[in-house]
């Protein structure tokens, strides 16, 4: 096995040594700009790009570009002073034996070229993070249309942050963002697009990716907030491999990760462009790939049911290993006509694909409206509501549990590290 090699970098030595060592590693190229080297690798001619300075390394999204061709980064340090947490960039010591660094090269290039499935398992760039990570990533999508997806996501999260868990709620549609309007919160700023240009920083930092979004406090407990874009045109500052770290990040400190998903996951970019392109569904795509559990949910009436098995067809037929719950929501006789839950299974069973329903969420317009009206979630404007009730439920907490005493909410820009589990 041979793996061609292109060095970044003045640094003579380390390339003498390659060709002196005679293995498996093959200086194929030596470049002294960014530029020329990223451009060497770009069309997966090469196996890795060893960076023999740090002020070198590529930026995050070239990073991402590299490895999406197979291409291993791994940087020299000169000293441990020069180390800095750089997620998929190997960083070895300058002097580092050839023989040890090319076992750790080889190893690093194997795992890229192994399946999606068991990279995740043998990756060494996050086998430290799977195992730090404690918490979960819960993502809600749907078809498109207004099913009303941001509500029961915004909702979920409360209840979830009400019953003791950490909970960090981050609105990734780009498309239509809502969660800053239904919780008040007037913020120009978009939280979740600072996110993505820290961690396209290079940083983890969970103090900074807390510092970027909103403390709100509802009832007797706190959620976290991430705000989505208020503008549509602005949906190349959300990245999708950005926004995938930094919830990786977030999981590692959080009980739970609550993603508000765009509908569309059609990939329409690459038909426009002979080079790669951003692709604006490339954030939703990520969301759902990376998510320990998927709600989708489904406006329960005859434009709804058939809008939502369209679009699990269309995902089926490029991502098959997806498997959404489905939710039905705004449920009532006058769109499902009599026992609705019986004929929304029945009808399901008939046309839809084989996915669990888990929610009945029921048709409350009056009291969603005043939540919208009043920028509270259920918790503090209808605690006693069926539809807080049937949230509750998909959450898995009972729903003969008391109320949480009504509060006045107030949000501020949160400190660094209120809120995060400590540990």
């Amino acid at each position: 096995m041979s793996i061609s090699v292109v060095v970044l970098g003045d640094q003579e030595s380390i390339v003498r040594q390659i060709e002196g060592y005679q293995g498996e590693l093959i200086v194929t190229r030596v470049c002294a700009d960014m530029a020329e080297a990223v451009a060497a690798c770009s069309d997966g001619a090469a196996d890795v790009l060893l960076v023999a300075d740090f002020q070198l390394v590529p930026p995050m999204e070239q990073v991402d570009d590299l490895l999406a061709h197979r291409t291993a980064i791994v940087c020299l340090i000169d000293s441990p002073t020069d180390l800095h947490p750089l997620p998929d960039v190997l960083q070895v010591p300058a002097d580092i034996a050839i023989s040890e660094l090319e076992q750790r090269i080889v190893a690093t290039v194997l795992s890229l070229k192994q399946p999606q499935s068991a990279q995740k398992k043998t990756n060494p760039h996050e086998a430290g993070r799977e195992q730090r990570a404690s918490g979960k990533i819960v993502s809600f999508w749907s078809a498109p249309g207004s099913p009303g997806r941001s509500t029961i996501a915004l909702n979920y999260a409360v209840e979830c942050s009400a019953a003791g868990k950490n909970v960090v709620l981050l609105d990734a549609d780009t498309y239509a963002a809502s969660i800053s309007i239904q919780l008040g919160l007037m913020d120009e700023s978009a939280s979740v697009a600072q996110i993505c240009r820290i961690i396209d920083s290079g940083s983890v930092d969970i103090a900074r990716l807390n510092a970027a979004c909103s403390l709100v406090q509802v009832a007797d407990s706190t959620i976290r907030v991430a705000t989505g874009i208020p503008r549509s045109s602005r949906w190349p500052e959300v990245r999708a491999s950005a926004l995938r770290r930094a919830c990786a990040v977030f999981k590692g400190h959080y009980d739970l990760v609550v993603v508000d998903l765009a509908p569309h996951i059609a990939m329409d970019e690459q038909l426009s462009f002979d080079t790669q392109a951003p692709q604006r569904n490339a954030v939703t795509v990520e969301m759902l790939q990376c998510s320990d559990e998927i709600f989708m949910v489904v406006n329960s009436d005859s434009v709804g049911i058939p809008r939502a098995i369209r679009a699990i067809d269309e995902l089926e037929e490029s991502y098959a290993d997806i498997h959404p719950k489905i939710v039905f929501n705004r449920v009532s006789v006058s769109s499902s006509g009599r026992s609705p839950k019986r004929r929304l299974i029945e009808a399901w069973d008939r046309f839809g694909p084989m996915h669990d329903v888990v929610g009945f969420m029921p048709n409350d317009s009056a009291v969603c409206s005043a939540s919208v009206l009043a920028g509270s979630p259920l918790l503090e404007i209808a605690p006693k509501s069926s539809l807080r009730s049937e949230i509750r439920s998909l959450t898995g907490i009972k729903s003969t549990d008391l109320p949480k005493k009504r509060a006045i909410r107030r949000f501020r820009k949160n400190s660094r590290t209120s809120g995060a589990k400590t540990g």
